[in-house]
């Protein structure tokens, strides 16, 4: 498996190959994509694939044919406003999605996601890169929805225990 990344100055080409990694992600997401990564994928151009936070990645595998598509990975605002993985069926529980979101975090340094709580294959992937789950929320299906983020991204200082402060009380 081969993972690299995507980027494309003629704006054909471009429209051409991002329409068939929308069709991927629609077709092998399990519907689990949300509308909103979806939606950042499909108005992306190649000048924002330079800014920072922003990454496209896809794995290849070797076929018949030539490379063929085995997953897709797409992260903008370092995961903030979007951090999306699908991956083929022939190449799931092969850790095809798990090296995608590393190469991911290696390429952008942090990385922060939403994944649904019922969404356990999605949480082992991050689980297995490193991210740490960090809040709960409610997601945009209503979902209870954990954010995970690597180690050292964005820790909010006043959610720390300070000097000599108990971590845990046991109750009285």
């Amino acid at each position: 498996m081969q993972i690299s990344s995507l980027y494309d100055s003629n704006p054909v080409q471009w429209e051409s190959r991002r329409n068939g990694l929308l069709e991927f992600l629609r077709e092998y997401g399990e519907q689990r994509i949300t509308l909103r990564g979806c939606k950042r994928l499909a108005r992306l151009t190649p000048d924002q694939l330079a800014l920072p936070g922003v990454s496209l990645l896809v794995a290849t595998v070797r076929g018949q044919n030539g490379r063929q598509l085995a997953g897709v990975s797409f992260v903008s605002g370092y995961g903030k406003e979007a951090c999306v993985v699908a991956v083929h069926p022939l190449y799931r529980n092969r850790h095809t999605g798990t090296a995608l979101l590393a190469a991911q975090l290696e390429r952008l340094g942090h990385l922060e996601c939403h994944v649904a709580c019922d969404n356990a294959a999605s949480l082992k992937m991050c689980f297995n890169i490193g991210l740490s789950a960090v809040d709960l929320v409610t997601g945009p299906t209503g979902k209870p929805t954990l954010l995970l983020r690597s180690p050292g991204s964005g820790v909010d200082p006043a959610i720390l225990p300070q000097g000599g402060e108990l971590l845990c009380q046991s109750p009285s």
